[in-house]
């Protein structure tokens, strides 16, 4: 998928290093050009490994389509992630603009400047630090932080809105995750939810864009500790099925 003028999400049967240099030929225009590889999942899918490229040179016009002034600016997404430098090991909370936030989970890679080690440098996702030291918090188990990575859990926020009913009449809870997996996400809410509940959630929620909402499942409510505030973890259907 083309994200903006320079970036393009794609799919490859066989893992290649960050910052391999590629060539890509539009089936639309005929015209391509060399990209390098900025990220990549180690986490294959149905066979396939997702990886993020970046335009280098391009030998024409490759795309035919008229990008706006926002679309060639690459306005970054509402998701945040917790990243570690596999150099220096310094962690640091940031926007990942070049990559959509379905694909920042456990296996995921970047190619991005290090100002410690002065150098381009692979980075992961990785966890708070404060998360690996908590006993407890807003979506946060009292597993260690390695233990939620093993379980494809990854601390992330983002804006998501919630759908629910309460008695035939449709109301919306917006909350920021704590952390996402693969099939569900974990959100703290003022609001009152009961474990079992069904609902419907758009993840990630920009307001003013339209979202398609997801089923879902209440699966786990904690309170939190000297706060009238729940921790809500929920399970999309469509990834229990």
């Amino acid at each position: 998928s083309l994200v903006g003028p320079q970036i393009v999400i794609t799919r490859l049967r066989s893992l290649v290093d960050l910052e391999t240099e590629v060539h890509v030929m539009s089936l639309k225009s005929k015209v391509g050009g060399t990209f390098r590889v900025i990220w990549i999942s180690t986490a294959a899918k149905e066979g396939f490994y997702d990886l993020g490229l970046e335009l280098s040179q391009a030998e024409g016009d490759m795309w035919k389509v008229r990008f706006s002034k926002s679309s060639a600016t690459m306005a970054e997404p509402g998701a945040e992630a917790w990243l570690e430098c596999q150099r220096c090991r310094q962690r640091l909370q940031t926007r990942v603009p070049e990559a959509a936030a379905e694909f920042l989970a456990e296996g995921f890679l970047i190619s991005r400047p290090c100002e410690r080690c002065k150098a381009t440098t692979p980075w992961k996702i990785s966890v708070d630090p404060a998360t690996e030291a908590a006993t407890g918090g807003p979506g946060r188990s009292k597993k260690s932080g390695k233990e939620l990575r093993h379980e494809g859990r990854v601390p992330l926020t983002m804006q998501i809105k919630v759908l629910r009913d309460n008695f035939g009449l449709p109301y919306e809870d917006i909350c920021k995750t704590a952390n996402i997996s693969r099939g569900g996400a974990c959100f703290e809410s003022a609001q009152n939810y009961v474990v079992g509940e069904t609902l419907k959630v758009v993840i990630p929620y920009k307001e003013g864009e339209i979202g398609i909402p997801v089923p879902a499942r209440v699966v786990r409510r904690d309170p939190l500790k000297g706060s009238p505030r729940l921790a809500v973890a929920i399970q999309l259907e469509e990834a229990a099925r």
